[in-house]
């Protein structure tokens, strides 16, 4: 049974909330920045070790109209469906926690920065989850010219058929040089080099039922939900390799 096959490699998305300025979600690297870095601390976040699913969004109170109560419905419906999805995907999620995708995740994406000898990757820190005020701190105690930081997330689409994995890289200027090479501020406004791959993989002989689609993820001890995560994991680290030689010529931007 083949699975098929389908890379997204850097989509890149502006999206504007109500009249701000959207944040870019791909950023090259100028070449002349990329010299001056001679060093940088890594900050891996840790992967889950459940498969969530994304959940179909309720527009019952955008067609009605607004108001407080229709809002309170589109709450109630879109927990409904969270719950609906986490019940279904209870057959799966032993088989994914015994994959221990986090282990291969962190020992890979390591050697790999390692290896990317403009980064200069000083210290590996593996850190449970990473917010705004955690890059916070974190930039105030480093020493480095920069910061980077990972995270790899893998979740289901609504109808439990599409199993999608990204890989999410940004890094940030937290030395004085480099920060006024590009002119920031604050680090955290202003990454010099952001981008995500992405790759999917699609259940064979999907059905319209979501807890059916979770009971063909998880015969056989979840094979075939495993499978798909290392075919997804390779995929995006095929893709890496060819974003880190060039990272200043993004494809997207």
């Amino acid at each position: 049974m083949k699975i098929s096959q389908n890379l997204v490699l850097i989509s890149l998305c502006t999206i504007v909330f109500s009249g701000c300025a959207a944040k870019r979600e791909i950023v090259s690297l100028p070449e002349s920045v990329q010299k001056e870095i001679k060093s940088t601390d890594v900050y891996i976040e840790e992967c889950e070790k459940k498969v969530k699913a994304d959940i179909e969004t309720s527009n019952i109170g955008t067609y009605g109209g607004g108001g407080l109560l229709l809002a309170l419905v589109d709450c109630a419906v879109m927990s409904h469906r969270d719950n609906c999805a986490d019940d279904a995907l209870t057959c799966v999620q032993n088989d994914v926690a015994t994959f221990d995708f986090q282990e291969k995740f962190s020992k890979k994406i390591e050697r790999k920065l390692q290896d990317t000898n403009w980064l200069h990757a000083q210290k590996i820190n593996h850190i449970t989850g990473i917010n705004d005020e955690a890059h916070q701190e974190i930039f105030k105690k480093t020493n480095t010219d920069c910061v980077l930081t990972s995270k790899f997330i893998y979740k289901l689409n609504p109808q439990l058929n599409v199993l999608r994995g990204t890989l999410y890289l940004t890094l940030y200027p937290t030395s004085e040089k480099i920060k006024k090479m590009v002119n920031a501020t604050d680090s955290l406004e202003t990454p010099i080099f952001k981008f995500h791959i992405a790759a999917t993989q699609s259940l064979p002989e999907a059905t319209k039922e979501i807890e059916e689609n979770a009971k063909l993820w998880a015969q056989n001890n979840g094979a075939l939900l495993k499978q798909s995560l290392e075919n997804i994991f390779n995929q995006v680290f095929d893709n890496l390799d060819k974003i880190l030689n060039a990272p200043n010529h993004l494809p997207g931007e």
